[in-house]
């Protein structure tokens, strides 16, 4: 009986071994083929057509240990760090002997400047049987990262900026000539040529710098800092030239996954430059913690106390109070996006009583994100949107102020050189106010030009 039933079985399973031939010796053909084409455009030196050809069918194909090497040679090739780490990574999860598949995650690492997974990779290499040739081409980038490490103890980098643009609403102003004020028993006035919207032209200037060093010789702290300064001039409306002085210093703790920051803040802001006073002085703490859940994913918590002082107009004088929490995730994806949303709440506390309707409670939220266009431009944009309400009515107005906030940015970024950047962008704002005078929208179009060393 037992041999009646194989015989029987037999066909049964030659059915389905057929079956299954059938259904996958197309897809087989079809990686092959897609496989042997990329190779030819590597051979060829068109990496980045051989990462285009390769990324759009990931999601066929992910997890093929052939089809993941190539991708992430063919990423690295083409200035996707990123992109190439996940594939490579999807190789060794399936063959964690793949010596080609760990030089070339240490590769994608050094593009990153991740020094130490770099040299973890690269370390791990070594202790296995090399070619000559491919040893001491490790050997070249263990020296390599041990001198990047030894920079990275102490750090500096200089910045200087040039930008040419026009601004619609130079002022921040209402596009109302005329407004009634309920207090005086809504008399009308007509409104001072600087409190209506004014557009004009600008130039801007800024230089600046940052630095980071070891703090008290441990690899674990680390102090860091730096200073701006930026020139705002409407070639039509001087007047409203405005400089911003700012500056930091805070101590950085690592730990495993997590960080933790801390630092003074500073600002100084002057309207008119011909002034020598400051218009509104800013000083203030903020702490930080961010927490790696992944390669890929971030969570941060943040909060900052500060003080904002108006040496001309006292009353408008706060201690502001900001906290809030973000996320920021790169995506495995062509273009290597990255996106981010944050929210976060606070308070500006009045120092005078009898001026509560200088403070405010604020609540909002930010997203934005970066898409890699090649590999010398990307694009960029962000949102945000505030809700502030105010301690109390108005004097004049006799109505509590509220505010509805936003904020839309979108440009990109261009590597002229390794030093020299240009950024071509459009801002625009728009503040809708239950106060006619603070009710206003802006346009901000710039190119902007920096040189980094």
């Amino acid at each position: 009986m037992s041999g009646d039933k194989t015989s029987r079985g037999a066909p049964v399973r030659a059915f389905f071994t057929l079956w299954l031939a059938l259904l996958f010796t197309p897809l087989a053909l079809a990686q092959s083929d897609l496989i042997t084409k990329a190779r030819e455009l590597l051979d060829a030196k068109q990496a980045e057509a051989a990462y285009q050809l390769l990324i759009k069918e990931s999601e066929q194909y992910a997890g093929n240990p052939n089809f993941d090497l190539l991708l992430g040679i063919a990423a690295l090739e083409a200035r996707h760090p990123t992109q190439a780490v996940f594939a490579l990574e999807r190789v060794l999860a399936v063959d964690p002997n793949n010596e080609r598949a760990r030089l070339e995650l240490g590769r994608a690492y050094f593009q990153m400047n991740e020094n130490e997974a770099a040299q973890q990779e690269f370390s791990a290499a070594k202790g296995r049987t090399l070619p000559p040739e491919t040893a001491k081409a490790v050997d070249e980038y263990l020296t390599a990262i041990e001198s990047r490490i030894a920079a990275t103890k102490r750090r500096i980098e200089l910045f200087i900026e040039g930008a040419v643009g026009y601004d619609s609403n130079v002022n921040s102003a209402t596009d109302l000539s005329t407004v009634a004020i309920p207090a005086l028993g809504n008399l009308v006035f007509t409104l001072d040529r600087t409190g209506q919207e004014m557009d004009s032209g600008f130039f801007e200037v800024g230089a600046g710098f940052n630095f980071q060093s070891r703090f008290l010789d441990r690899d674990d702290l680390r102090i860091y800092g730096g200073a701006d300064i930026h020139f705002r001039t409407p070639f039509d409306e001087p007047d409203f030239a405005t400089t911003i002085a700012n500056g930091r210093v805070g101590l950085r703790f690592g730990r495993e996954r997590n960080a933790f920051l801390v630092s003074l803040l500073g600002q100084k802001y002057y309207l008119d430059e011909d002034k020598l006073n400051a218009t509104r002085d800013m000083g203030g703490i903020s702490a930080q913690w961010l927490h790696a859940y992944s390669q890929r994913t971030q969570f941060s918590v943040f909060g900052q106390a500060s003080i904002q002082r108006f040496p001309d107009q006292h009353v408008r004088d706060v201690n502001q109070f900001v906290g809030g929490a973000g996320i920021v995730h790169a995506m495995q994806a062509q273009g290597d996006p990255i996106v981010y949303l944050s929210a976060f709440g606070g308070v500006d506390d009045e120092r005078f009583d009898a001026f509560d309707h200088i403070g405010r409670w604020f609540a909002g939220v930010r997203t934005g994100g970066q898409y890699t266009l090649n590999q010398k431009t990307a694009l960029f944009a962000s949102l945000s949107y505030q809700h502030s309400r105010y301690g109390a009515d108005d004097p004049l107005f006799l109505e509590r102020r509220e505010d509805d906030f936003f904020f839309a940015r979108v440009g990109l970024d261009y590597n002229l050189t390794r030093n020299w950047t240009v950024r071509p962008e459009v801002q625009y704002s728009n503040n809708d106010s239950t106060l006619p005078i603070s009710d206003f929208d802006r346009w901000q179009t710039l190119v902007t030009i920096r040189n980094r060393w």
